[in-house]
């Protein structure tokens, strides 16, 4: 068998000039309080990796940036960071927001609600216990931001990274709304996988396969035309060549899926 080498990340590839009206927020749970043996395989290394990232590639500077890991990512401490940290550090508005979460997501039974999974959640209490996606926009419309980015390396079809289930029942009938939930008009939302798909992870790296590539392209490698910036377009267009190229190798399907304006610019170096 062929094994197949990945690049090592290198955040240094790129150095953006820092600005104190960008702000980051990242999150990333393997080890889950109530659910046994059911990590999300390197989903905090994908945080911790993301971090640099949003200093280099995304310019925030370091005090700007709020980082939850696994213990520390619970529920109570993940609505504190944007109930408030986020208004301080925000205070005046007008500021360009990142959100990074990698971890477990699943959807609401009725397939009408997408939620993240804090590290203390538990997926058949997901109301009291889990945060939707849309309680998160609200809180961040709150601050009057100038813009917002989020990046999701979660699924909602309550699959694991190593496509174990989350709840012991069949996948969840998701007849997504979020299509409807519209995104905000400054919200750009990255998402690791189309609604129904499971996320998986890259062995050989040791990260999420949609944290991987999203930093090999924040590297710049999503630059198609080489003009130093990239766009949501570029951005999303590098993720589904390689991530579904990525899949299909492990015999599945994952295609990211972008919503938000794709002419916008994610980053210019």
């Amino acid at each position: 068998e062929v094994v197949r080498t990945y690049e090592e990340l290198k955040p240094t590839r790129v150095k953006v000039k820092t600005n104190k009206d960008k702000i980051a927020i990242i999150i990333g749970i393997e080890k889950y309080k109530k659910l046994k043996d059911l990590d999300a395989k390197y989903a905090n290394r994908d945080a911790k990796a993301f971090r640099a990232y949003a200093t280099q590639a995304l310019g925030v500077k370091p005090s700007n940036i709020k980082i939850l890991v696994d213990g520390k990512a619970d529920r109570g401490n993940t609505l504190e960071a944007f109930k408030l940290w986020l208004p301080k550090i925000a205070n005046n508005g007008g500021k360009d927001i990142y959100v990074f979460f990698a971890g477990h997501g699943l959807a609401s039974e009725n397939g009408e609600d997408l939620y993240i999974l804090p590290h203390d959640g538990k997926p058949k209490m997901l109301d009291d216990t889990a945060i939707t996606r849309v309680k998160l926009i609200s809180l961040i419309q709150k601050v009057n931001p100038k813009s917002v980015t989020m990046f999701f390396d979660t699924c909602y079809s309550g699959q694991t990274r190593g496509e174990q289930m989350l709840v012991a029942s069949l996948l969840r009938p998701i007849r997504i709304v979020a299509e409807e939930q519209d995104t905000p008009d400054n919200f750009t939302i990255f998402s690791a996988s189309n609604f129904d798909q499971a996320s998986g992870g890259i062995e050989e790296a040791k990260h999420g396969m949609f944290s991987y590539y999203l930093m090999k392209g924040l590297e710049g490698k999503a630059d198609v035309d080489k003009n130093k910036k990239i766009t949501n377009g570029e951005m999303i267009a590098y993720l589904k060549t390689n991530v579904s190229k990525e899949a299909f190798t492990q015999n599945r399907e994952q295609d990211p899926m972008l919503s938000g304006d794709p002419d916008q610019i994610l980053m210019r170096y």
